[in-house]
């Protein structure tokens, strides 16, 4: 697994573009995370790639207007699965059935 940390001015269509580098190759997207930092965005990836995938990832990703910086690592299997990543995320998406959300509103 390689984690990659991309970070863009938050523009229209920017974090649609670099998701769609990944995308277009058929890799599987299992985690990503943006959010703000300082006057700019930023956006981690958590991709199962080879490294010819990475090269082309990061080509692909600066030649986007509004990429600022990218930063490829490596992350051991074990010390990140992706149960433990979804625990990590600030705000996990979370489903409220429209009669409990009316009720608590009331």
């Amino acid at each position: 697994m390689h984690v990659f940390q991309i970070r863009y001015r938050n523009t229209q269509g920017t974090l649609m573009r670099i998701l769609t580098a990944a995308s277009r190759r058929g890799i599987d997207l299992p985690y990503v995370q943006a959010e703000p930092l300082e006057h700019t965005h930023k956006v981690t990836l958590l991709l199962e790639v080879n490294p010819k995938q990475v090269g082309q990832l990061c080509r692909d990703w600066h030649a986007v207007v509004d990429v600022i910086d990218v930063r490829a690592g490596r992350q051991l299997k074990e010390a990140f699965d992706h149960g433990a990543a979804w625990k990590v995320a600030r705000h996990p998406v979370t489903s409220v059935p429209v009669q409990a959300s009316r009720q608590a509103s009331a």
